[in-house]
């Protein structure tokens, strides 16, 4: 059901167009006489940026085939194949396999029950589980220069895990079920935010080093156009004008009072594009400015970021020759 809810919002937004989909998320401001200071480096944003289509992925019958082994399933286990979607279960349906083609996603997980008496064996090292998922990658038709990068230019791969604890007679049993890997989706160097859409993934090893949970989001990207970005300046006078929205604070934080705030100093600055949400997915890859900010309320300081949108609208856009990724 869910997925049959996504796949209809999905295609209700391939309806609109580019403009209609330049929208950021997070809370409104406007404030003229707002004192902003840009402190990030200068050429912390790219004078040109790219902007791209994104279309479905059907997955190449190679990676399909590469699915269906690593998660153990065969030809007989398939109980969904149509246009949009194809799924497989386990004779018990404890295991499930879904690819919606649409929004490029692939979804597996293997529901098992542990207890004190039947723990989780064999569970991969944070070395084993890096190597094995970085062994996966191609597999599914991941390329490391197409994962988010750390400094230095390493792929950005966070190691986690669930560790479940027991008493038993007096005693505690300490378990971990699994651990997992997750690493985000980059696009000409940029952080790719849309969680569910097309830059979120996600795999867990469980007993034995076997899959216990695969979620990738990995839609296919046409090239459109070349655009010019906006200067500093310019994005602070966005900032002023209402233009950019406010993130997300620290939970237990107070909402920020625009009307009463002394300052905005911008200390960092990094391009981003937005493929919109898992209810209301993009069908264009809208580039952003997220610019890290300290805000002097008047009371204290706040660290929040602010989105601002970073095309020169002004400047005509270079139509190159389209090319799918």
């Amino acid at each position: 059901m869910k997925s049959a809810i996504a796949l209809l919002l999905f295609q209700a937004a391939c309806a609109t167009g580019f403009s209609q989909n330049l929208s950021l998320k997070g809370t409104p401001f406007h404030r003229a006489d707002l004192e902003v200071r840009w402190s990030a480096p200068t050429n912390a944003l790219p004078s040109e940026i790219r902007v791209y289509r994104l279309l479905p992925n059907r997955f190449s019958p190679q990676i399909i085939s590469n699915l269906v082994a690593m998660c153990s399933f065969t030809e007989n286990d398939k109980v969904q194949d149509d246009t949009n979607r194809l799924a497989f279960q386990s004779a018990d349906k404890s295991r499930r396999l879904g690819i919606l083609f649409p929004l490029g996603s692939i979804e597996y997980e293997a529901q098992q029950h542990y207890g004190p008496t039947n723990l989780v064996q064999d569970v991969p090292t944070e070395a084993r589980a890096l190597h094995l998922a970085t062994n996966l990658f191609p597999r599914l038709g991941i390329r490391l220069e197409d994962i988010e990068k750390q400094e230095g230019g390493t792929p950005n791969l966070h190691v986690f895990d669930s560790e479940t604890m027991y008493f038993v007679n007096h005693t505690t049993i300490t378990n971990i079920e699994f651990r997992g890997v997750r690493f985000r989706r980059a696009v000409d160097g940029a952080l790719f935010v849309g969680a569910g859409v097309g830059g979120n993934c996600e795999i867990r090893f469980g007993d034995h080093g076997r899959i216990s949970k695969l979620s990738v989001s990995w839609r296919n990207l046409q090239l459109h156009k070349q655009c010019a970005a906006v200067s500093p300046e310019t994005l602070v006078k966005r900032v002023r004008e209402g233009k950019a929205v406010q993130g997300m604070l620290l939970m237990g934080t107070d909402p920020i009072d625009w009307k009463t705030v002394k300052s905005v100093t911008i200390t960092a600055a990094k391009l981003c594009y937005n493929a919109g949400g898992p209810f209301d997915p993009a069908d264009w890859l809208m580039p952003f400015a997220a610019l890290w900010t300290t805000v002097d309320t008047g009371h204290g300081k706040i660290d929040v970021e602010i989105d601002c949108p970073i095309i020169e609208e002004t400047k005509p856009s270079k139509r190159p020759i389209r090319h799918e990724r």
